[in-house]
């Protein structure tokens, strides 16, 4: 059996190295040695020299752990990567999973290298202060002497010094963004009291789960922590395009894109709008699905169902089909009812392919049958003008509906759309039907289909004819894609004025801007009520002027 003395020895001739974290080349190591010959003298030598020594630990600890965390921060501060917005008060956990993220491998490596030094050496005395009483406690046992564990113990455990574990976490973070293995090796022999099973790690890797959940976590906390700094007038604004999802296609950081839970991460952490796609399947119910196919998000691209468009797709199918992330693709009305349990702002803007009339027709049908989710859907739009057009008949229709079934029904209790007032009567209530929006194209950058409908910031007077025909109800608004000019002083003049006739989204394709910047300039300087966004991590990455 190897003694507690041969392990401070060998952690003294092989693992104390110097450190560039400031507190000098080598931590404090408990004098083990000297402090246990106390134990044959007074008990008063003893816990003199236990204490001092403990008050020495704690203090070096302290230093080594404040002197960390300036360098963190500033080198976080002094980052150009790093948006100063991004440092202000950042927790623990999300400053270091920041310094990964932003600075080179190489200072991440000695960040991750200084922490387990600060670790190892804190583990170390803590082991020792406890095996020195222990010792002390057997020995007093033999001559007739008080115990000092119920003295000594609770000092020990109380001690700064006992911080320690909180550094475990950060190790991890450093570990799984660099992929670097523990070099912490067993030593043959050792007692099951010794220290060197007791910091063990109980693995040599970080598992792919645990460093999954470790990341997906870290995405929850960054889109907390962004939407925190944003201001309030402007969250209700941002549409979280397909929710909260990975644009690669990749579930190990974020949700698939419209599974059930990328709107409801986005909107459990405060996001008002998430943008979907609908789709109508075989037995007529509404899916969200963007492409033809679910190949592309599959589990397994090669299986019939994943291959077949989704109009020829029934429920069955549908709920057979598996994701990448273990999710099916959820129906519109199990989206819709999640942002019915979460309440508040949670609700969707919905967009319908060109063509699919059908679709609509569904749509329409839906809110007959629920009419308690109609305010959760804020707008629906399309590129297909005539489908808009429609649908805005389809919704006329349906609000006169709601009149002669509910409208007058103030006195009844079955009701869905009414609620008892302080004086027990059922008053009923109208829930506010959604805006219908015209999404457009760019006429310089997109090639026309004969759906699209191409416009520019430099001529936007197309859009009064599409919004307002002389023969068909008008719509609500205009979805355009985004161009530069939309934020130079013509483009500005000309978003305004269309602002304020009507309701005005903006679009936007990957590679162009998409931050909060550009999407602060739009709502502030054109007047613009919606910006789809995919939240990128480099959404907040700029100043906000």
């Amino acid at each position: 059996m190897v003694k507690f003395g041969r392990h401070l020895q060998f952690y003294l001739e092989g693992d104390v190295q110097s450190s560039p974290d400031g507190g000098g080349s080598e931590p404090f190591i408990v004098p083990y040695t000297d402090i246990r010959e106390c134990i044959g003298m007074s008990q008063t030598q003893f816990v003199r020299a236990w204490q001092t020594s403990l008050r020495a630990a704690s203090d070096d600890y302290a230093h080594r752990v404040r002197k960390l965390w300036e360098m963190i921060f500033d080198d976080l501060f002094r980052s150009s990567d790093a948006a100063e917005r991004q440092c202000r008060g950042l927790t623990f956990d999300r400053a270091v999973s920041l310094y990964a993220s932003t600075l080179d491998e190489g200072r991440s490596r000695d960040l991750f290298a200084t922490i387990k030094r600060i670790h190892s050496a804190a583990s170390m005395n803590v082991e020792a202060f406890r095996k020195l009483v222990k010792k002390f406690d057997k020995c007093a046992i033999a001559r007739g002497d008080d115990m000092l564990t119920s003295t000594l113990i609770p000092q020990l455990y109380s001690a700064p010094l006992m911080a320690y574990p909180t550094l475990e976490g950060h190790i991890e973070t450093l570990r799984d963004s660099m992929a670097v293995e523990d070099d912490e090796e067993e030593i043959d022999g050792v007692d099951d009291d010794s220290i060197m099973h007791s910091i063990r790690r109980k693995t040599a890797f970080v598992t792919k789960d645990s460093a999954d959940v470790r990341r997906r976590a870290d995405e929850l906390s960054w889109l907390h922590d962004m939407l925190a700094g944003v201001p309030s007038g402007e969250i209700p604004r941002l549409v979280a395009h397909r929710g909260f999802h990975c644009p690669r296609d990749n579930s190990g950081k974020r949700p698939l894109e419209n599974s059930l839970s990328a709107y409801e991460s986005a909107w459990s952490a405060g996001i008002h709008l998430c943008e979907c796609d609908v789709a109508l399947t075989k037995d007529e119910k509404l899916v969200l699905a963007h492409d033809e196919d679910f190949s592309r998000l599959a589990l397994d691209p090669s299986t019939a169902s994943s291959r077949k468009k989704v109009g020829d797709l029934t429920m069955k199918e549908i709920i057979s089909l598996t994701f990448k992330s273990g999710s099916r693709p959820p129906l519109l009305l199990d989206v819709l009812r999640s942002a019915q349990a979460i309440g508040g702002f949670a609700r969707l803007v919905i967009e319908i392919k060109p063509g699919n009339q059908v679709a609509c027709a569904a749509l329409i049908n839906l809110f007959r049958q629920h009419p308690d989710l109609i305010e959760r859907c804020a707008v629906i739009m399309s590129f297909d003008a005539y489908t808009m057009h429609k649908l805005k008949c389809g919704l006329n229709e349906l609000d006169a509906w709601l009149d002669t079934h509910y409208g007058s029904r103030s006195d009844s209790p079955d009701s869905v759309l009414s609620f008892e007032d302080e004086h027990g009567r059922f008053v009923s209530f109208r829930p506010k039907l959604p805006n219908i929006l015209l999404l457009t194209v760019l006429r310089e950058s997109t090639r026309k289909q004969h759906h699209q409908l191409p416009v520019s910031v430099s001529d936007l007077s197309p859009v009064h004819s599409w919004l307002r025909p002389e023969d068909k109800p008008s719509l609500d608004g205009v979805y355009l894609q985004y161009q530069p000019e939309m934020l130079q002083l013509e483009g500005i003049a000309a978003m305004q004025a269309l602002s304020k006739e009507y309701l005005v989204g903006v679009w936007a394709r990957h590679g162009d801007p998409d931050d909060i910047v550009t999407a602060s300039r739009l709502m502030k300087e054109c007047g613009v009520s919606f910006v789809n966004t995919d939240l990128p991590r480099t959404f907040a990455g700029k100043q906000l002027a």
